[in-house]
């Protein structure tokens, strides 16, 4: 009985769920539609309580390690959940009192979110170009066609590189205008290939990664 509610139940509901989905996009029979639609209003529910629910389990989280100062694995690590748990609040009640548009907010946001943001990016691109270098180190001719145009679109981000190497900014705006966008249709198509294998598979009860293990279903 476990495996039917557990595996079995979702399955089917999961593959009628995307047949109805699918006959309504391309169809305009009522019940269909209207199916389709109820669906629709399900999925927005169930991301709002998922939003609901990320701040009931950021407290579930953090709130024992304040009780206990727990400091594992990063010392005086409590500190830090108590910052997060007290701006979590801060921004909560002030967007529900007076709403994500009044000027508390907004100064909330420019003043505390944008700063910090900016701070992570710029932190962010240094671990990006050390990743950048393992990935693209010269081993072949593969990794020359992708070191080489990474490090002119590099130089020619940088105020001093056009200024050293002119003939950069002209072949780096070629790659802009060429080179860039037919790479990107082609990850593009191939992503939405992807995409369509993926949601077949769901369809068909192929795909099962939503699910439990078959071992956690006989145990439970």
């Amino acid at each position: 009985m476990s495996t039917v509610f557990k595996r079995t139940i979702p399955i089917i509901l999961t593959i009628l769920i995307v047949l109805v989905l699918c006959v309504k996009a391309f169809t305009n029979e009522p019940n269909f539609t209207f199916w389709g639609q109820t669906f629709q209003t399900w999925s927005s529910l169930i991301v709002t309580f998922a939003t609901f629910l990320g701040p009931i389990v950021l407290l579930i989280y953090h709130f024992p390690k304040i009780m206990k100062k727990a400091n594992e694995p990063i010392k005086n690590q409590w500190i830090y959940s108590i910052s997060t748990v007290s701006i979590m609040i801060i921004y909560i009640v002030v967007g529900v009192s007076l709403g994500s548009t009044s000027t508390t907010y907004q100064w909330l946001y420019n003043t505390w979110y944008g700063p910090v943001s900016g701070l992570l990016n710029a932190v962010t691109a240094f671990f990006a170009l050390s990743a950048i270098y393992r990935s693209f180190r010269v081993r072949s001719f593969e990794s020359l066609l992708l070191i080489g145009p990474a490090l002119i679109i590099l130089l020619y981000d940088a105020p001093i590189g056009v200024t050293l190497f002119p003939p950069i900014g002209p072949v780096s705006e070629y790659l802009f205008a060429y080179i860039g966008p037919a790479a990107f249709r082609g990850f593009t198509v191939a992503a939405s290939l992807g995409s369509l294998i993926f949601c077949i598979r769901t369809a068909l009860g192929w795909e099962r990664g939503y699910l439990p293990s078959e071992g956690e279903s006989r145990g439970a």
